[in-house]
Parts: C-alpha cells; sequence; structure tokens
C-alpha cells in the first residue's frame, strides 16, 4: 500500500510516502523551493519523489493531510461569529489558518491531479492536526501503549490535547481551547523580545541570560488545575496587547524593535516567560502520570522544540520511556498524517520501546531521520565543474575531515540523504572544534546570528555520559538534539563554544549504527585530540538547510568556510596572496 502525505497551505508544506510499512521519502518543501516555513503546494518535493522513487499517479492508494477542513471550517464560523474580535485576531496575529487556506486543502486532490496531469483514484483522509501530530511520535516509537500529549500554536480548534493510545486506538482524554495556547503565548513574546516569526528558539536561548523577575506577572497570567490542564488569560492570545497601551506592555513596559539593544528587562522577561511555560508543561505531565499506569509518553507539536523542557521532563522521572519525533513541528505534518492513516488500514509489528535505542533498524517503519534527496558522487562532480573552486577526490572523508577539525578548520558538511525537520543532524552541517573559545563568535558571525545563540555538540554514547551530566544516553530526544543536559564543570572551559551561558548544552548523541560516517568522524576526532564531541549546526544563512549540491558550494562560498566535504569530494579556495 502507497500513502502519500501531504501538509500545505498553512506553514511547513512536506510530503512523505510510506510504501508497504516503510517510509521511503520524507521532506520539506522549503528545501527546494528556499522559502523558510512555505506554505504552497509542495509541488517540488513531489517532484522529486516523482524523478527519483518512481511513484505515479495510480500507485497511491490514499492521500492523507494534517490537517481535517470540515472541523477547520466549523471552528472558523465560530470565531468569525465575533466579528470584530475575529478580524482583530487576523489583522494583529496574522493567523496561517484561515477560510482561504481551509478552501484550499479541500482542493487538495485536485492540485495532486494538475501535478499528475491526470485523475488520481485515491482517496483523500484528513487527519485532524493534532492526531497528526500525536501519529508521528506514537507510531515511531516502538510503544504497545503511550499517553500522548500534543502542544502547539493551535490545531483545528485545539492547542494542548492529551491522549491515550491503547488496544491500536487514540482515545482523547481532554484537550485546551486556542485561548489557553503555550505555542501562541511564547510566539506573541518572542514577537514583544523583538525577533520575527519562526524565532523562538532565539527568545529560549535569551532566557539563560536571565533572571526571574516576572515570575509574578506569569504566575496570575497562567492557572494551574488539580487535573493537569491549565488556562491562559484569553487577553494574553491577542498580539494587540503587546503593542503600547496592551495589556502586556502597560504591565511589562514597552515592546523591543527590532535592532534595539537587548536589556536586563528583556533578558529577564525571556527567563520568565521559559520558566512559566516549563513550570506549566511539568505540571501537566506530573498530573497526567500520576493517574496513568502507563511507563511510555510521546509528545509532539512545536512546543516541544523547546530543548530545556524536553531536558526538564526526561530528568523528572515521571516515565520510563519518552519519545519526541525529530519533525516535532508542523514540518512533520506530512509524515504523522501519512503513519496515521498507514497504521489505520494495516496492522504494524512494532518491537518493544527499549529497543529503540539499539537500532533505528529496530524502529517501526524502519526509521531514520535521514528521509530526505541524497545525490550521488557524480551528481556532486558535476555541480563543481565550471566553479572557480579547488578540489579533490578523497577516499576517506572522516579522516580527512577530522585532521581539519583538529586543525581549527570551519567545514560544511554534506553527505548522504538529508535529514527532515528544523534541526541538522550531521548531514547537513557546519562542523568544527568545540575546543577553541572564539569559533562561537566567529560562526554566529558568519551566520548572522545573536551573539548570545549558543552552538551545539554532536557526541557518541559514551562522550554523553563523559561530558555531560545526564540522566539517560539514551534519551530519544538528544538522538535528534531536541533537549537539553548540563555540562561537567571540569570539561565547561574547554568546551566553552558548546556551552551556554546556563552551563547547558543542546546535544545530539549518534551511534555507529545511526549514522556511521559521522560516528566514525567523531572517533577520528578524538584520536587526534583525545575529545570525542564536535560542533555541529545547520549549514545555512538566514535560509533554509541546504538540499543540492549546488546550494551546499553556493552557501560554502557564502559563509567563508574553510573546506567542503560534499560526497567524497574536499572543496576549497585557493587563496592569493
Amino acid at each position: 500500500m502507497n500513502v502519500l502525505g501531504i501538509s500545505a497551505f498553512v506553514h511547513d508544506s512536506s510530503v512523505c510516502l510510506i510504501r508497504d510499512g516503510e517510509i521511503i521519502f520524507s521532506v520539506e518543501e522549503e528545501r527546494f523551493n528556499r522559502i523558510k516555513h512555505t506554505s504552497v503546494f509542495p509541488t517540488l518535493a513531489l517532484q522529486y519523489l516523482v524523478d527519483n522513487f518512481g511513484i505515479k499517479g495510480e500507485d497511491i492508494d490514499v492521500v492523507a493531510t494534517n490537517w481535517n477542513p470540515y472541523i477547520s471550517l466549523l471552528e472558523e464560523l465560530k470565531k468569525a461569529s465575533l466579528l470584530n474580535l475575529y478580524l482583530k485576531v487576523h489583522r494583529y496575529n496574522k493567523p496561517p489558518k484561515s477560510f482561504g487556506s481551509i478552501r484550499k486543502t479541500f482542493s487538495t486532490k485536485s492540485h495532486l491531479e494538475a501535478f499528475f496531469g491526470k485523475k488520481i483514484r485515491s482517496k483523500v483522509c484528513w487527519v485532524p492536526h493534532h492526531l497528526s501530530h500525536a501519529a508521528s511520535s506514537l507510531c515511531l516509537s516502538g510503544y504497545q501503549e503511550a499517553d500522548i500529549l500534543v502542544a502547539d500554536g493551535h490545531g483545528e480548534g485545539a492547542s494542548t490535547t492529551y491522549y491515550k493510545y491503547i488496544n491500536r486506538r487514540y482515545k482523547k482524554i481532554w484537550s485546551l481551547p486556542i485561548s489557553s495556547s503555550l505555542g501562541i503565548l511564547y510566539q506573541n513574546f518572542t514577537h514583544y523580545l523583538g525577533f520575527g516569526n519562526y524565532q523562538e528558539g532565539t527568545t529560549m536561548a535569551l532566557a539563560a541570560l536571565g533572571e526571574k523577575t516576572f515570575q509574578s506577572f506569569f504566575d496570575e497570567l497562567i492557572t494551574l488545575h488539580e487535573d493537569g490542564k491549565f488556562r491562559v488569560k484569553p487577553i494574553s492570545a491577542g498580539l494587540w496587547s503587546y503593542y503600547e497601551g496592551g495589556y502586556v506592555a502597560n504591565r511589562l513596559g514597552p515592546p523591543r524593535k527590532a535592532g534595539d539593544p537587548i536589556t536586563k528587562r528583556h533578558k529577564d522577561i525571556a527567563a520568565s516567560l521559559q520558566e512559566a511555560v516549563r513550570n506549566t508543561i511539568m505540571h501537566c505531565i506530573a498530573k497526567i502520570s500520576e493517574k496513568s499506569r502507563s511507563e511510555n509518553l510521546c509528545l509532539a507539536g512545536g512546543v516541544f522544540l523547546n530543548c530545556d523542557i524536553n531536558g526538564q521532563i526526561g530528568a523528572a522521572g515521571h516515565y520510563k520511556n519518552i519519545f519526541v519525533p525529530p519533525f516535532t513541528s508542523d514540518t512533520g505534518g506530512a509524515i504523522g498524517a501519512a503513519l496515521y492513516v498507514d497504521q489505520k488500514n494495516r496492522p504494524v509489528k512494532t518491537k518493544e520501546a527499549n529497543e529503540l535505542a539499539a537500532s533505528f533498524s529496530a524502529t517501526p517503519y524502519n526509521f531514520t531521520p535521514y528521509l530526505g534527496p541524497g545525490y550521488s558522487n557524480q551528481a556532486i562532480h558535476a555541480a563543481i565543474l565550471g566553479r572557480d573552486l579547488k578540489y579533490a577526490y578523497i577516499p576517506d572523508v572522516a579522516i580527512a575531515a577530522a585532521r581539519d577539525l583538529a586543525d581549527g578548520a570551519l567545514i560544511g558538511w554534506f553527505q548522504g540523504r538529508m535529514e527532515g525537520g528544523p534541526r541538522a543532524l550531521g548531514n547537513r552541517s557546519i562542523l568544527a572544534s568545540p575546543l577553541s573559545a572564539q569559533t562561537k563568535d566567529l560562526l554566529n558571525a558568519k551566520k548572522q546570528r545573536e551573539d548570545f545563540r549558543p552552538f551545539s555538540p554532536i557526541t557518541t554514547t559514551r562522550g554523553a555520559k563523559k561530558y555531560f551530566s545526564f540522566h539517560d544516553a539514551n534519551y530519544s530526544p538528544s538522538l535528534f538534539m531536541l533537549a537539553t543536559a548540563e555540562v561537567k564543570p571540569e570539561y565547561a572551559t574547554a568546551l566553552t563554544s558548546v556551552t551556554h551561558v546556563d552551563g547547558s548544552s543542546r546535544l545530539q548523541i549518534i551511534t555507529e549504527q545511526r549514522n556511521g560516517l559521522v560516528y566514525k568522524l567523531i572517533i577520528e576526532f578524538m584520536k587526534i585530540t583525545g575529545y570525542e564531541i564536535i560542533l555541529n549546526t545547520s549549514f545555512n544563512q538566514k535560509e533554509p538547510i541546504v538540499c543540492s549540491p549546488n546550494e551546499a558550494l553556493d552557501s560554502f562560498v557564502k559563509l567563508g568556510l574553510d573546506f567542503l566535504y560534499i560526497g567524497n569530494y574536499k572543496v576549497w579556495i585557493e587563496k592569493t596572496c
């Protein structure tokens, strides 16, 4: 059975193909059209799928989308009944879901038929948004039963949903309205602090520099209930409350404009916000676990891109096993919808949850995060030719790159198939030695990022235990760079370029089975330096992560890196006197 997942018309458009119980391909459209968080129908991603995997319109059995337009339409009509408020929300917040996007979602099959140039026989399954998120985590976890918590900006009509999965069924226990959205709250404060759309990670980084001096304000804003639910004051959901004369601005001061200096007040607001949202999620999980007999927890939704929160969840010990997919935001919309439909239509034999850490080959659907486009040496060589670049064929790129890293070089790393989700997980990365104090400032300048933003390390299971105070080196969020851990004090100075100001680090743990080439690179680097760890950041500058060889070569030159290892080729720019 071929299940085609489609996410489109909201943000983070993507495509996924599941064939006979195996995920064949999954990628975001932004990687092709180079528009971050694009909402367009994913034509370019579909074209790659057709060209490289031979899929035809008649081969598709089911099309799955991660929004149910019927539910969306009903909820939108409810909102529009309060017309003045509805218009105000669309004026200030500019929500991606609207009557226009709902109309386009209804036309998904028409868009597919236009793409293939013929009618297609497959039916369309409209999977509710939070259910798609839930499936993106549960189906890949290996758990036979689990508690599932979804938290994001909003779905059709909810912002947080708690499911129980048992006997192959998702049972919704409760959900919270959009007015109590933690995702919208964090997004609004990100704008208030002078950062742009999808810059919540910058707010999280800024929080580490501040003190929780505004905690009382957030205690008033969020009410925690004994059953694990919570309520956010609805007034905080409207972005107008953050402008001059609004509720938030009157209490906390005027909003910061982009480019203005960041003051202690801004840092303290970010710290207080982070503490409040973290406490809310921790309260929610603690109360759910008290009443549940499950040892397994699945998390999904954009809120769980917050690495600090994920680290705290693991350390709290409420659940024995916790899983968060690498595409926990809407980047996983297509894959979540496809997984839900495939699981519903075809029984899947799963492994025990504790096998997850041993090898990705033991997981359902033969899951790996590296499901995107890949390019041959021949294609790479063709892209290099004709450019004013020096290059050489390198039989063993791990050994050669390790030597360059040990010498202090900044290298672009373009290998294998592309990873999914917003984090660079070692196949489309900029790599550096973590042992130089200057590396962080140098890379932030090259990538045009705020100077306080930290960088992440990749290490092995052994390295994670050695360098970090870590409750579990097999904690699934750390497989995908989705959780922080404390750097052991004795290594904080040596690893200063991957240690945030609060002593934490957002690490990724690699094993030989998960990514053999990066694993070998780390081991070779250790042989030279004695440190089993390297710095990793996404291969981009104010754009989506590079996808093709041409984009990698362009970004290599633009960023001014020392070397590019792309397939079996080493590329550099000849220096002139």
